[in-house]
């Protein structure tokens, strides 16, 4: 089907076409032209479930601009990650702005009203941050939609996000019965049952613009699928790589699964002397530049050190110990062709579109909490055998698994290579997950009675997998449990939300977080002393809290640090049910001990050093417990704790900052952060009234300021 007969076709104004046709694209591709033949120019309701590169994304953007011009409709594009919302709404922006649509993207606070978002025709988001707007009731939201695009709609299957993103479509299409659903993934084993579901056409192919061989690799022996075997004859020790070698010589780029970040950063340190002699100068000038940008900096840990020094060979590792500055760094550079290889666990397929010639799977078993080392799901393994292929680079993508023996051979292909993915399983029963939603649903108004929830949950997958599902008795324990904690009271059949269940619903926590955090700031309301320790311990308790992992090492030092801080705790192990499990407590300890190190103003790499983390997990965490403690000063308001909100106020920002109460004036300055804060603190300037009497040429002489920042830093004083 030729593209620019079909914009004709369907009336797509001249600059619209314009600006489609720059893309270069002259012929659909065949599950494309599918999509156009099941309607999804006509309003149907599509469920596209078909390779990564083969053209998902272009479907929804036609939908969604014939939406625009011819209804002049909003439309709603729903990312799983922050980091993939980000991608497609500069995708997004770039390409149709220039055409007068508005772009949005809505991926921040989730306690943000949000309300500018109606002005824009094409919103990108993310599932958590539209329920929270729903939550808030931004009805407007909703109304005026003509398209929803759900992309990756197999992370219904994931226990922790899948609840929210189920939740969402329902109530979406409850709201709103014509909008236009479109559903978008590469791994949906059972898509007829999901269209069933959304009153919608499946689209199902196999379809690849760039064919992907998939094989298994054993003694010097590549056999593929088809029976074809290549003998590679590499010199290297080791098959990842061999691999890998073979494949740039071939000029093509590769990815390394591996199964924790450990191995990924081994496995990049072994490549390097193998990688670097493939090098030009060229690449090796941009490396060192890129190299010098990931190791330097007053914050630099030897994680940033350890990057710097593989990225300097052409190589990287990505894992979630790193900032997202920095996995972005590698994810761009690896698209420019200048990083050859990138070794990563898997969330990295699950993630930002990052296409190599070659994905080689060496891991694929994982450790799992209570079942030891267990495979990985074939989904997994499809979702990392699917950025194999770089569209306009290579003819064709290669997925390989690495065996130990015919036999693991054997058994590889039959339960990866040619087994199909696992069908996408609601995960609403949970009561953890199914607990948030229930508040939420009477918060927001949209439920008034048990019965009420009862129908709306007729509507979610969950009933439609399981017509006979009983959750009669678990949506009841629900209601009694929000009942008895004051989230909701009752007036006759009918519930409500207290002040206290729709702040929380708003905070977007676990009720059971919020049940936490008021017991203890409760209790340290009626008391007259109250530190630091005792909230951070109170908010690492939350079942929201992000918590250190706790292994054999260091358990001594842990409950000695728990015996010194004992005094100091709001709740105890008895007070707080899952505290009764003898690691999660230690798990929590180690949190609070770390946060507490950050926010002396600990080195980042000695905090790293110290706990055996990344910086990226200093940063997720610190994230985590600024939320918290935020929830915390909302819930402190609703129950008028006023000594304790100013208190809340600044241990979020010491959190944030990571510095100690005396530079909070400072640090508060755009530009400075906690390690400029302590060199002004340190030059006489404490407060940020001290700035004003300076000049540029005096401040702009202080270790890492200089004149530009020293100007904005007087502009910002006065």
């Amino acid at each position: 089907m030729r593209f620019d007969e079909l914009l004709t076709r369907h009336n797509f104004p001249p600059a619209y076409r314009s600006a489609l046709l720059a893309g270069g694209i002259t012929m659909l591709h065949p599950p494309q032209a599918d999509a156009i033949h099941a309607g999804v120019l006509e309003g149907a309701n599509v469920v596209l479930a078909v390779p990564t590169a083969s053209g998902k994304t272009l479907i929804a953007e036609l939908a969604m601009l014939k939406a625009v011009f011819e209804k002049g409709g909003r439309c709603l594009y729903i990312a799983p990650l922050k980091a993939l919302a980000s991608e497609k709404y500069r995708d997004f922006k770039k390409k149709y702005e220039p055409l007068g649509i508005k772009v949005g993207i809505a991926i921040g606070d989730l306690d943000s009203p949000s309300a500018y978002l109606k002005d824009y025709q094409i919103v990108i988001a993310t599932a958590e941050k539209v329920d929270s707007l729903l939550r808030a009731r931004a009805p407007w939201l909703v109304n005026g939609l003509a398209v929803t695009v759900f992309d990756e709609i197999h992370v219904i299957n994931d226990v922790s996000r899948g609840p929210t993103l189920e939740i969402l479509i329902t109530r979406i299409r409850l709201m709103n019965p014509g909008m236009q659903v479109l559903a978008l993934s590469a791994t949906v084993a059972n898509s007829k049952e999901m269209a069933d579901w959304l009153d919608a056409k499946a689209v199902v192919s196999s379809w690849r613009p760039i064919p992907l061989n998939e094989g298994v690799y054993y003694n010097n022996r590549l056999t593929y699928e088809n029976g074809h075997v290549r003998v590679i004859t590499e010199d290297a020790p080791d098959e990842v790589q061999q691999l890998v070698m073979d494949t740039l010589r071939g000029k093509g780029q590769a990815l390394v699964f591996v199964n924790s970040r450990r191995s990924t950063q081994a496995v990049a340190r072994e490549l390097c002397r193998w990688v670097d002699p493939l090098l030009s100068p060229d690449e090796c000038g941009h490396l060192k530049k890129i190299a010098a940008d990931a190791g330097s900096g007053t914050d630099a840990t030897k994680v940033c050190k350890k990057l710097a020094e593989v990225v300097l060979h052409g190589v990287a590792f990505h894992h979630a110990g790193l900032k997202p500055d920095q996995r972005e760094a590698i994810e761009e550079n690896f698209k420019k062709n200048i990083i050859k290889v990138i070794c990563c666990t898997p969330t990295l397929a699950a993630g930002v579109n990052l296409p190599a010639r070659r994905a080689i799977i060496r891991d694929t078993k994982r450790y799992a909490s209570g079942a030891g080392s267990v495979f990985i799901p074939a989904s997994e393994y499809k979702q990392c055998a699917g950025r194999a292929g770089r569209p306009q680079y290579d003819e064709y993508g290669e997925a390989v698994l690495i065996a130990r023996s015919l036999a693991e051979q054997d058994a590889l292909f039959e339960r990866f290579i040619l087994a199909p993915p696992e069908p996408v399983i609601s995960k609403l029963s949970d009561e953890a997950q199914l607990r948030r939603h229930v508040l939420a649903s009477v918060a927001g108004g949209y439920v008034h009675d048990v019965n009420g929830m009862f129908e709306f949950l007729e509507h979610t997958f969950l009933a439609h997998q399981h017509k006979s599902a009983n959750l009669i008795e678990l949506v009841g324990n629900i209601f009694d449990f929000l009942h008895r904690e004051k989230f909701i009271d009752k007036s006759g059949f009918r519930f409500f939300p207290t002040p206290f269940g729709a702040r929380v619903s708003r905070l977007y926590i676990d009720p059971v977080s919020g049940l936490v955090l008021k017991k203890g700031l409760a209790r340290i309301a009626a008391g007259t002393n109250f530190s630091s320790i005792g909230i951070l311990h109170l908010v690492c308790s939350c079942p929201d809290s992000e918590r250190l992992s706790v292994g054999k090492k260091g358990l001594e030092d842990l409950e000695d640090f728990g015996n010194k801080v004992a005094d100091e705790l709001a709740l105890t192990r008895e007070d707080i049910q899952s505290l009764q499990d003898y690691y999660t407590s230690l798990g929590v300890l180690k949190t609070v001990w770390m946060l507490l190190r950050w926010m002396d103003e600990e080195k980042e790499e000695d905090v790293c050093e110290r706990f055996d983390i990344g910086p990226g997990d200093i940063f997720r965490h610190t994230e985590s417990a600024q939320w918290l403690v935020y929830a915390a000063q909302s819930i402190a308001e609703v129950y008028q704790f006023n000594k304790l909100s100013h208190f809340l106020e600044g241990l979020k920002n010491r959190v944030r900052y990571g510095i100690k109460e005396e530079l909070l004036e400072l640090a508060g300055l755009k530009g400075i952060g906690r390690i400029r804060a302590r060199i002004l603190f340190d030059h006489g300037y404490q407060r940020v009234a001290d700035l004003k009497g300076s000049s540029e040429d005096k401040i702009g002489k202080l270790k890492g300021i200089g004149p530009a920042l020293a100007k904005d830093i007087l502009r910002q004083a006065q």
